[in-house]
């Protein structure tokens, strides 16, 4: 039952946080856009590091054995749970051809530990058909749609990795431009209150993906 608040938590509580504007989680992720041996878009390998306040809330009691780290059976529950409540959420991506959104298949890979005082998440996502990335074809945004958590790309050289991409291949980190009025309907929620559906569309960094297209 612990968990299960736990994994909420990234929607509904954040204990260390006066009550203020939204987001109230912050997230660094680092992305693989996954191809394979035809050149073809297949997937992202997402990694979400978890801000240390949110941490602190999540791993409370959680290491038994006195070693100063968090179990990680107790680890793999809190991913598990969070992952299962994501879900309806598509786990926060959005990737397209062109218009069209790509529907995910299960996910993949999954796994997470301590990163210093941060919780590391990582798992695949993986797309239900591939995708040609010749042209402009492939994007992806990656958001909570209520702003409760903020998604932005890891303030690193490489946040985004191409692997086994065709030769040429390269990406554009597009940030947000948020409209006036999505940063007003921001600014007046509280903790406990979560944003309409799609706010955190708004807030948003999308990657834009360009290879040859020969």
């Amino acid at each position: 039952m612990r968990s299960f608040f736990i994994a909420c938590s990234l929607f509904l509580l954040t204990p260390f946080q006066p009550a203020q504007a939204h987001p109230h989680v912050w997230t660094d992720m680092t992305i693989e856009i996954l191809f394979n041996d035809d050149g073809m878009v297949t997937g992202l390998r997402q990694t979400w590091l978890f801000d240390d306040y949110y941490t602190a809330y999540a791993v409370e009691g959680m290491d038994l054995d006195g070693d100063g780290n968090p179990d990680p059976e107790n680890l793999n529950e809190i991913m598990q749970v969070n992952l299962e409540h994501l879900k309806e959420y598509g786990y926060f991506t959005e990737a397209r051809e062109n218009e069209k959104i790509l529907k995910l298949q299960p996910l993949t890979g999954k796994s997470t530990r301590m990163l210093g005082k941060r919780l590391e998440m990582t798992f695949t996502s993986p797309f239900e058909n591939p995708v040609s990335p010749k042209g402009n074809n492939f994007s992806y945004a990656i958001f909570d749609p209520t702003y409760y958590v903020e998604m932005l790309h890891a303030e690193t050289e490489n946040p985004v990795i191409l692997s086994g991409a065709p030769a040429g291949c390269s990406y554009k980190i597009n940030p947000p431009n948020p409209d006036p009025s999505a940063v007003a309907q921001a600014a007046m929620l509280d903790a406990s209150v979560r944003g309409e559906t799609g706010l955190g569309s708004f807030f948003a960094e999308r990657v834009s993906l360009t290879c040859p297209e020969d």
